[in-house]
């Protein structure tokens, strides 16, 4: 049984004294104010009478329905800090309605609004304290508001805003507002009897901490001038493959609110052959999102040490789950998450942590997704593989003639061609070749180094002779080329087909 606790109404004694009748007072209630509450304490007192208050509490509902409107919000101003939105309205569904009409007008974060209700307003007053610790008026209204300071009289038009002094009076309607810094009378006692408050720390302070973490992320991003951002640009051939990924994690990350009805795949699957494209694809992906992106091959995870992987699984999500929106990405990614057959031990520990973890993330709808990457689609574990966790296969095929070509033009595209080059007929060479967009990268930079050694750069840099007009003189011929395709044929030649006997 829970015991009503008594509140204890702290005023100084009352005290009629003999020699001049005079009666001394707390600053909670002063003298002119006790017939308004029906408080008759004059015509009781008697000479030298001691009257305490100690354990009375007072008609607390009276001392409201008195206090004006200006006195009630100067007692809130008083507890506010940084970030505290006061607002007065005569219902919180109308004050609701014009905040959210406004709400491109606060540059600030909303931690705590007090609400206090007065059905004479035809409108919403708002009172923001800044970051300056100023009192600041916000105009929420959709019609005009009249400011009277000792600068002078300001129409506030709507979503217009204006740092308040003691003294300035607001017209709302009929009502003439005086904005005060501090109550004529303390209400600290009875301020929860008129105002509501709603305080949202505990779900801005997160999403603050969070914003704050991508900002300290771009110092060092920001930093590396020199270096160029990997966008889906730059990946050639593989069109279907980012339609996919778009769909799947860049859209929900960047449009949240469109997906909130949608059960959304936390695990995607990119199989096929080496040197497709896929860990690019996972990085420009990263980038385009702006999330958070942690790449790693499935042997770095793997430790000597028995539980350890484990731990370092669980380090890796909880480091997602804090920096999210998250891309991890796995390379090699069957080297982890083997078929479960009891012969290894811990590496069936590793994959039941490995599902917990993807269970996890699925279940509180953290945004975190994870890429994975192998050749091997058949020697992953059934359970890691079926809908729910890793429930998106996307094939990453070796590129088509057109795809050839695309990535031929973004590996050439800031390099030095002679006029002799002929792309096209480039491209169909390599695409003769089954080149990947890993061997279109190697073939065209192996071309630029044969440039060099064509014109006679390397021996230059030997002797010490290169000058920077040595460098603007470069240029890839169609020779270089050819050569740099032929150096590729030899290697892939010495691999031996499948089947091949001596």
């Amino acid at each position: 049984m829970r015991i009503p606790v008594v509140q204890n109404f702290n005023c100084n004694s009352y005290t009629k004294t003999n020699a001049n009748n005079s009666i001394h007072r707390s600053n909670l209630l002063t003298n002119s104010m006790l017939p308004k509450f029906g408080l008759n304490y004059k015509n009781d007192l008697k000479n030298g009478d001691v009257i305490s208050f100690t354990g009375v509490q007072p008609k607390l509902g009276a001392i409201v329905k008195v206090a004006p409107l200006e006195d009630r919000l100067a007692s809130i101003f008083q507890v506010t800090n940084i970030g505290d939105l006061v607002v007065a309205g005569p219902s919180l569904k109308e004050v609701q309605k014009s905040l959210r009409d406004s709400v491109d007008v606060f540059s600030d974060v909303i931690k705590k609004m007090f609400f206090v209700k007065d059905s004479s307003l035809d409108g919403t007053m708002a009172f923001l304290r800044n970051g300056n610790y100023e009192n600041e008026f916000v105009n929420v209204n959709k019609f005009n508001i009249e400011l009277n300071s000792s600068l002078g009289n300001y129409i506030m038009k709507p979503k217009d805003t204006f740092y308040l002094e003691n003294g300035d009076t607001l017209s709302l309607g009929q009502t003439k507002l005086k904005f005060k810094k501090e109550p004529d009378v303390d209400l600290s006692l009875v301020r929860d009897k008129f105002a509501q408050v709603f305080d949202f720390s505990d779900i801005v302070q997160p999403a603050i901490e969070k914003e704050n973490k991508k900002s300290f992320k771009l110092l060092l991003k920001n930093d590396k001038t020199s270096q160029r951002t990997l966008s889906f640009k730059d990946v050639g051939g593989q069109d279907n493959v980012i339609s996919e990924l778009k769909k799947g994690i860049l859209y929900p990350i960047k449009y949240p609110e469109a997906y909130e009805n949608h059960i959304l795949n936390k695990g995607f699957i990119l199989s096929g052959p080496p040197g497709t494209g896929k860990t690019l694809i996972a990085e420009a992906l990263a980038n385009e999102s702006d999330a958070y992106y942690k790449k790693l091959n499935g042997l770095e995870l793997e430790s000597k040490w028995v539980g350890e992987s484990e731990d370092n699984l669980r380090n890796l999500f909880k480091e997602a789950i804090d920096n999210q929106p998250s891309v991890i990405f796995f390379d090699e990614f069957d080297a982890i998450a083997r078929k479960r057959g009891g012969h290894d031990v811990y590496g069936d520990k590793f994959v039941n942590q490995f599902l917990t973890l993807m269970s996890d993330i699925e279940k509180n709808g953290d945004s975190v997704y994870v890429i994975a990457a192998t050749n091997k689609l058949d020697a992953l574990d059934s359970a890691i593989t079926r809908s729910g966790r890793f429930g998106k296969h996307i094939e990453v095929p070796a590129p088509d003639l057109s795809g050839v070509k695309q990535i031929l033009d973004i590996h050439t595209a800031r390099k030095p061609l002679a006029d002799d080059v002929d792309k096209e007929k480039l491209a169909n060479k390599l695409f003769d070749l089954k080149s990947t967009g890993a061997d279109i990268a190697h073939i065209v930079n192996s071309a630029h180094g044969q440039a060099f050694e064509r014109l006679g750069v390397y021996e230059k840099m030997e002797n010490g002779t290169f000058t920077k007009a040595d460098a603007e003189g470069i240029k890839i011929s169609q020779e270089d080329f050819e050569r740099a395709m032929a150096d590729f044929s030899k290697k892939l030649n010495v691999r031996r087909p499948i089947g091949y006997k001596n």
